[in-house]
């Protein structure tokens, strides 16, 4: 089964990926003078990054509470002193640099010039070039959402098959069990039938070698008795 822990790690570092790369946009906005519509853009995407960084520490959180309840028995959850302080390691560098691109975001702008009116603005007209790279924007942020969640259903299957051959895995072996159990009380049955048969052979044996000797004795006494017969007559 794979380990939680590693399964959210990954979408910590994909999360953060993501909201690195829509930053350095967001900065490239953040140090000009904007137009109407990139201070549309713009807002968009201080929103977009506020909740993706909300989003993360939860995770991070989340990712924080498995290593405080392992922390007293790491064995227990089959993990060694090195690799929890290398987990505590990626929780506390992620937390850090969250917590620098939020006061990246919240620092006032370099310039709080007024933004420069569009030529379509000057002439009264509507600022659709502008909407059509919105909604283009939007579309692939979907995408990549919907992206997320495919990758994300993808390894839920594969931890379902996991622990679907792992169930299985531990009905066989309770079978094997409850098998060696039958085969050692057999071998246990068998071991005192040899021995009974092996106690009585050796009582035959010794009872025969009993009787050889009484039939011996009584032959040797008749014909001791002919002899004294035969010796006086």
């Amino acid at each position: 089964m794979s380990d939680p822990f590693l399964v959210v790690q990954d979408d910590v570092i994909s999360s953060f990926e993501q909201a690195r790369t829509l930053l350095a946009s967001w900065q490239r906005l953040n140090n000009k003078r904007r137009s109407p519509q990139e201070e549309n853009e713009y807002q968009y995407m201080t929103d977009e990054l506020h909740s993706s960084l909300k989003s993360i520490d939860t995770d991070l959180a989340d990712l924080q509470e498995t290593i405080d309840v392992a922390r007293d028995f790491p064995e227990d959850y089959g993990l060694t002193p090195a690799k929890l302080a290398d987990r505590q390691k990626f929780v506390s560098d992620r937390s850090k640099d969250v917590e620098r691109m939020r006061q990246i975001l919240n620092r006032p702008a370099p310039s709080q010039q007024r933004p420069v009116p569009s030529a379509a603005a000057g002439r009264g007209e509507q600022p659709e070039q502008f909407a059509v790279e919105l909604n283009n924007y939007q579309e692939n942020q979907q995408m990549m959402l919907q992206q997320q969640d495919q990758h994300f259903d993808a390894m839920l299957g594969t931890v379902r098959n996991l622990h679907g051959i792992a169930s299985t895995m531990n009905t066989e072996l309770d079978s094997q069990a409850i098998l060696l159990d039958e085969v050692d009380g057999l071998f246990d049955r068998t071991q005192s039938k040899l021995n009974s048969a092996k106690d009585k052979v050796t009582k035959f044996l010794r009872d025969r070698g009993n009787r050889s000797l009484h039939i011996i004795l009584i032959l040797f006494a008749v014909i001791l008795v002919l002899l004294v017969l035969i010796i006086f007559t």
